[in-house]
């Protein structure tokens, strides 16, 4: 693979189908306005118009009266540039007080790690793990690795606890912490601090034995992602890598600049139309590629219904011009761009564009990208448990070492919110009952120690219980095993997997 990023040509975004974690209502441009209010419009303006002083057309009004509204109420402009940029599609969005370099900012405060599970009970992780370290942060700087499994935090036995209860536990720690893990046996110290983390869009996993790069790409915000796939992509080379499954679910979409950077690296051939948009008045734009691209012997893409916007048309383009079989759910089915313009004030306005188009010319928004190989993953159906009682009486027979119905319908709340697990309920307030409350309290900024439940704590505890409460949970990912398949024993192994047999 040459030494040669591809060019930037394109200069416009595709908003993430439910960008930070807003969700948009579709207005229809053409919905009636209720009919009381419309009649009074038009009574008033045609009233304006027959009897004023002012020679105003019916347009010119709406605009003086629009202006004079907005100069008398100026907080109101948001939720009328709201209501403009959402009348004719649910993708338009104004921005308030936010700049575009804060809307995509992957950076947060943090240590710089993603936790993981030793094993699953119903859905919950236990036995905590480093599932990835981020590049350049405090837990990579301090040596921690990917499979470490955390035993302590500061003064706090963590050994046993949920994945939830150590992810709480590390929100909120102080700034600088202590942290013991195992690591092939041994017990390692570390000591962090919080720092500016960019959080990653791209974490792989290598098969050294069947040749084998799964890439999981989570966004395409990541503005440093176009070089770890550009890194990634040159061990694949020089190591002889044939088969790659890239892992898209749940990917909202993101920069189309990087998705068409990254796309590029899997073309080799040159000057090929890898994509296309058009605007409203039917001018065409196209993308060529660099012919830096690697071949591999099979590419396979996992899709879902959450994989949206620059992660479809990235989908549906590699299956166009590499023959890659995509594996899974159809997508959501977002084929239009916006752009975005900060106004004078530091406001944001989203406004769509553009609709995007394979390299072969096909439209896919609002219908979503059909998988080659249909597959779900597989749920199982948590059981209801039955919770002892819990109120501001009772729970003042809660403990240090007291055994009774109230302790026990407190070890079943922290069971199920994933602090414990479930073989630890018992009706005895033990050591990691305590930890586990402590933990919990820390975390919601409520008085710390066992002596401290209260009505408050309880409140907080039923709120987190129903939030974690689980109807069903994926027990199998059968969509990445049959992905596995396809890319070691071939297309119809895969298919039949998928089918059954």
């Amino acid at each position: 693979m040459k030494n040669k990023i591809f060019a930037k040509t394109i200069l416009c975004v595709f908003l993430c189908v439910a960008f930070g974690a807003q969700s948009f209502v579709l207005v229809q441009a053409k919905q009636e306005v209720g009919p009381e209010i419309e009649s009074r419009m038009d009574e008033l303006l045609e009233l304006y118009g027959e009897i004023s002083l002012y020679d105003l057309t019916r347009e010119e009004a709406i605009i003086v009266m629009l202006r004079t509204f907005l100069e008398r109420n100026p907080d109101a402009v948001p939720y009328l540039g709201e209501a403009l940029l959402t009348a004719f599609d649910p993708y338009g969005r104004y921005y308030e007080e936010t700049g575009t370099d804060e809307m995509f900012s992957s950076a947060y405060i943090g240590f710089g790690i993603e936790l993981g599970g030793k094993e699953s009970i119903e859905g919950k992780k236990y036995g905590t793990t480093i599932e990835w370290v981020f590049d350049e942060s405090p837990a990579f700087d301090a040596g921690l690795l990917r499979g470490d499994e955390i035993i302590k935090i500061g003064e706090t036995d963590v050994e046993g606890f949920g994945m939830n209860a150590v992810s709480n536990l590390l929100s909120s720690c102080p700034d600088k912490i202590e942290i013991v893990v195992r690591r092939n046996g041994a017990e390692l110290a570390f000591s962090l601090s919080r720092s500016t983390v960019f959080m990653q869009s791209v974490t792989f996993y290598l098969d050294e034995k069947s040749k084998t790069a799964t890439i999981k790409i989570s966004d395409f915000l990541d503005e440093y992602m176009v070089y770890d796939i550009y890194g990634l992509m040159e061990y694949l080379d020089e190591n002889a890598y044939k088969n790659v499954i890239i892992d898209l679910r749940g990917n909202p979409g993101g920069d189309v600049l990087n998705m068409l950077e990254i796309l590029n690296m899997f073309v080799p051939e040159k000057g090929v139309v890898i994509y296309s948009q058009i605007d409203k008045n039917g001018k065409l734009e196209t993308v060529e590629s660099s012919g830096h691209g690697i071949a591999f012997d099979k590419i396979c893409v996992l899709a879902d219904g959450a994989s949206a916007s620059a992660a479809e048309i990235f989908t549906l383009a590699l299956r166009e011009l590499t023959g890659a079989t995509v594996i899974g759910e159809t997508t959501y089915g977002k084929g239009v761009g916006q752009y975005y313009e900060q106004l004078s004030n530091g406001d944001t306005v989203a406004i769509t564009a553009f609709e995007a188009l394979s390299p072969s010319g096909a439209k896919y928004n609002g219908k979503g990208i059909a998988p080659d190989i249909k597959i779900s993953p597989e749920y199982k159906t948590v059981e209801p448990v039955a919770f002892e009682q819990l109120n501001f009486v009772n729970c003042r027979q809660i403990k240090s070492g007291a055994e009774n119905s109230a302790v026990l319908a407190l070890n079943q709340r922290l069971a199920a919110i994933g602090y414990i697990r479930p073989e630890d309920v018992t009706s005895l307030c033990t050591e990691q009952t305590k930890t586990a409350v402590e933990i919990f309290q820390k975390y919601n900024g409520l008085a710390v120690g066992i002596s401290k439940i209260d009505y408050v704590f309880i409140e907080h505890l039923g709120y987190y219980v129903d939030i974690y409460s689980m109807d069903s949970y994926m027990s199998s990912d059968l969509a990445l095993e049959c992905a596995k398949i396809f890319a070691q024993d071939g297309e119809q192994a895969a298919r039949d997997f998928a089918e059954g047999k």
